[in-house]
């Protein structure tokens, strides 16, 4: 068995770091010692648990606790287990507040210090529509608490701000500075390819097995948080040396509540009346038993009908539909003891995916797609004060997609005809189990909190496909290329992660905080030992906590890919090229294959390393300064093993080195009644040694070269906010600035012309404006919004023609337009 660690040049790097830290924080925790032991010190204590709704513990809410003999305000910050305590107090009547993003603030304003050993504290979650007029808003914060680089749109945001697919959270991801979306959907972060993000949804694994991608939806209504780490993230983190995507649902609570939005269909007038659009989305929530069981359950629905001018009438339509759903179950068997469920199913179907004037139905595909998540979570209080978190989850992905029949596909200048070259059939499934434990806080030179936990995963991959030639012909109609393909069978292909971490949370002192930590991962393909050493600090640069220093470093590595790693399974390809008649070859036919040995693989690795500074300036704006660095090694990239471009043997080797910079500005202010304003700008540059992407369905005939990687944007705007008008008016703004992304030219043959990413598509432009307002009706609160997505007409493409010798050469597609949309919100009763 292999060892892959980090270099020489990295270890001692982190050794530096980790042994100059302890050195710095013991000449600190030393002198503060010192200063203490010489000051009378009150014997009162007073111990605070915050916990929501439901008893869940509410893990770094920020707490204040004001004296009035000897005046003075102490601050803290629960632990894990909801708990934080104050030490040398003087007896007498204190108020306490107690405050955290996304709960309503809560003030005791006599608390007994000396006659009582705790307070209890019940923070409830700031919710879209709310009975009670008298709740106060946790304001943002400087959190002391908080290590990682990361962002966050809480549940009011994902509801009130416009971005593309107001149903897909992937859409609203991109609001966040450092996080794009490509042509498929799919998010990167910092530079990152998708496949190399963790995707989680209530801590439970939701990254495609095979794919990395992340596919798995649920409705938005369900969300309470969308948060996005991206550098400083803990060893709790693995898997993913992206960054991670944490998605948070809600829980019922003791009232009964429920949503619903967009359920009245479109209509549009195509060749008669049809059904256009219809994306209804529900959500209940409330309780099994008051105070001890609760449950949600949020419904997402979709259907939409495509119809194409130019086709005749009966074989013109796309029509697709998709379900979407997540249930969920908590039962509270003892104070101590909370026991949670949920289960997520997403259904898709489409006929004749890719019909359009230039693919008549013919040549389409149907597509159906589902999948399912199962989860059981248990969270235990042990009588020694730790708190134990065991869960089990197994998630299916299912894709399967048919062309309407076996006839010849043909490719020509006009379009397509005959029938879709390929079937394909694939199953994929995780079954994860975890488990973390969390020790009660230890105090030696400032407080300890110890983390360890374990993370198991069986993942399985199942694929089918059949391809069948293609044919390519000129304008003339002669034959220009004929593909065929051979010996892809069907396969499985298993893999068995195992991952192990220990992190400690050092509470210096009452300003500053150190996170080191260290994580051990092996899997049963590579059958590599890896270690990531990672230490993260924050430091409150003044005593009033408006000004922070966040800084760390770390080793992060990616989980081993199935999509690449079964590439050599997928067969071979063999292109034939003729001369003007299509008769004659005019040269040996160019074979495609794919050569992988995992015995030859190390694992990508990468050094991650970034600083912020956050500062609170006049009028409660908010400022943070932030520069990530990302250095990439050992990655995985096909190499032409061909003397000449022309050619497709192609070997996977550990060549790839991946470069990630960005200097990163934010600022935020939030005003009454949750309204905020957000704007951001990043400088940034993501290069790669290896960028070209060779595939048996698309393959490209060159040697591997390095460039700019797809998702790269020098220059990028982001702002949005939320508003407050006349006459209960609210307007909602989305805008997107940024370079285009950049893209390679080939020509007729499929071989690469000049360096890759030579090229990059218009600038891009969007700016999405909607005014909202709630209204009264039938004794029902209600939300009425209307709008424009592209609100400038942009048309911002999303495709281009590459091939130099098209006569289409540089035209751009897959353009979207202005959109003048609505929606309509049911709240509740009023």
């Amino acid at each position: 068995m292999r060892s892959v660690r980090p270099t020489r040049r990295d270890l001692c790097f982190l050794v530096f770091l980790f042994g100059f830290s302890g050195a710095v924080t013991a000449g600190f925790s030393a002198t503060a010692m010192a200063a203490q032991d010489n000051d009378a010190k009150p014997s009162a204590t007073l111990q605070v648990t915050v916990l929501d709704e439901t008893g869940v513990a509410v893990p770094h809410a920020l707490l204040s606790l004001e004296q009035n003999q000897p005046p003075r305000v102490l601050k803290g910050e629960t632990d894990y287990m909801g708990r934080y305590d104050f030490s040398g107090l003087s007896p007498g009547t204190c108020q306490l507040r107690v405050e955290k993003e996304g709960y309503y603030a809560v003030t005791h304003r006599t608390v007994q210090v000396g006659e009582t050993a705790g307070v209890d504290v019940t923070l409830n979650h700031v919710r879209e529509y709310t009975e009670v007029v008298n709740v106060v808003y946790s304001p943002p914060a400087i959190d002391p608490g908080k290590t990682a680089a990361s962002d966050s749109l809480d549940s009011q945001q994902i509801i009130d701000l416009p971005f593309g697919v107001a149903r897909d959270i992937r859409y609203a991801l991109p609001l966040l500075p450092g996080v794009l979306q490509d042509a498929f959907s799919q998010v990167h972060i910092d530079g990152s390819s998708t496949r190399q993000i963790l995707d989680q949804l209530d801590g439970f694994n939701i990254t495609d097995p095979t794919t990395g991608q992340f596919n798995m939806r649920v409705s938005v209504d369900a969300l309470r948080s969308a948060s996005v780490e991206s550098s400083r993230y803990p060893v709790e983190y693995g898997k993913g040396s992206g960054g991670v995507v944490d998605l948070s649902t809600g829980m019922g609570d003791d009232h009964f509540r429920y949503s619903a939005t967009d359920f009245v269909p479109s209509i549009q007038q195509k060749k008669g009346l049809h059904f256009n659009t219809f994306t209804p989305r529900g959500s209940i929530s409330g309780p099994l038993r008051k105070g001890k069981a609760w449950f949600q359950d949020a419904f997402d629905g979709e259907y939409d009908l495509n119809i194409i001018n130019e086709l005749p009438k009966g074989a013109d339509q796309n029509p697709a539909w998709r379900i979407n759903n997540l249930a969920k179950a908590q039962v509270n068997l003892t104070s101590s003891n909370i026991l949670s469920t949920e289960f997520v199913v997403n259904l898709f179907g489409s006929d004749h995916i890719g019909i359009s004037r230039f693919n008549p139905q013919e040549t389409t595909v149907n597509e159906k797609s589902s999948s399912y998540l199962v989860g059981v979570r248990d969270q235990a209080l042990l009588p020694g004060g730790s708190l134990l978190e065991i869960g089990v989850a197994y998630s299916t992905f299912y894709d399967v997609f048919h062309p309407l029949g076996t006839q010849t596909y043909v490719i020509n200048p006009e379009g397509s005809s005959g029938n879709f070259y390929e079937s394909f059939q694939n199953r994929a499934s995780r079954l994860q189990g975890i488990a973390n434990l969390i020790f009660p806080a230890r105090y030696w030179l400032g407080a300890h909190e110890f983390k360890v936990g374990l993370d198991i995963d069986r993942i399985t991959d199942n694929q089918n496909a059949d391809r069948r030639p293609i044919e390519i012909l000129r304008e003339d109609g002669t034959l220009s290329r004929r593909i065929t393909f051979t010996g892809a069978p069907p396969f499985t292909r298993t893999n068995f992660e195992a991952g192990a971490y220990a992190q400690d949370r050092w509470s210096v002192s009452a300003r500053w905080l150190l996170e080191p930590g260290v994580r051990f991962d092996w899997d049963s393909i590579l059958r590599d030992a890896l270690v990531s050493p990672r230490v993260a600090t924050t430091y409150l640069v003044t005593p009033d906590g408006h000004s922070k220093l966040s800084a760390g470093v770390g080793i992060y590595y990616d989980a081993s890919n199935l999509d690449i790693l079964t590439r050599s399974l997928t067969g071979e390809r063999a292109d034939y090229y003729y001369d003007a008649t299509g008769t004659t070859l005019v040269r040996p036919p160019v074979q495609t294959t794919f050569q992988i040995d995992p015995r030859m693989l190390n694992q990508s690795r990468f050094l991650n390393w970034s600083v912020a500074l956050e500062q609170k300036l006049p009028k409660a704006i908010y400022l943070k300064t932030q520069f990530v660095q990302k250095r990439g090694a050992n990655g995985w990239a096909f190499v032409n093993l061909g003397a000449s471009p022309f050619s497709g043997s192609f070997a996977l080797r550990n060549v790839r080195q991946d470069h990630y910079d960005a200097l990163e500005v934010t600022a935020r202010r939030t005003f009454k009644g949750q309204h905020v304003v957000f704007a951001s700008y990043t400088r940034s540059a993501a290069r790669s040694t290896a960028v070209l992407n060779f595939n048996i369905d698309n393959p490209l005939f060159s040697q591997q070269a390095g460039g700019p990687l797809p998702w790269d944007t020098p220059n990028r705007v982001v702002t949005w906010g939320w508003l407050p008008l006349v006459r209960r008016f609210d307007l909602a703004y989305s805008a997107d600035w940024r370079d285009g992304f950049p893209f390679s030219l080939v020509n007729q043959d499929q071989q690469l012309v000049g360096v890759p990413g030579s090229r990059r598509f218009p600038t891009y432009f969007s700016l999405n404006m909607f005014l909202e307002r709630r209204v009264h009706l039938f004794g029902y609160e209600w939300a009425v919004r209307a709008g424009f997505d592209d609100i400038t007409n942009r048309h911002n493409p999303f495709a281009v023609d590459n091939n130099v010798n098209s006569p289409d050469f540089l035209t751009y597609s897959a353009i979207q337009g202005r959109a003048l949309t609505g929606r309509i919100r049911l709240l509740g009763r009023k």
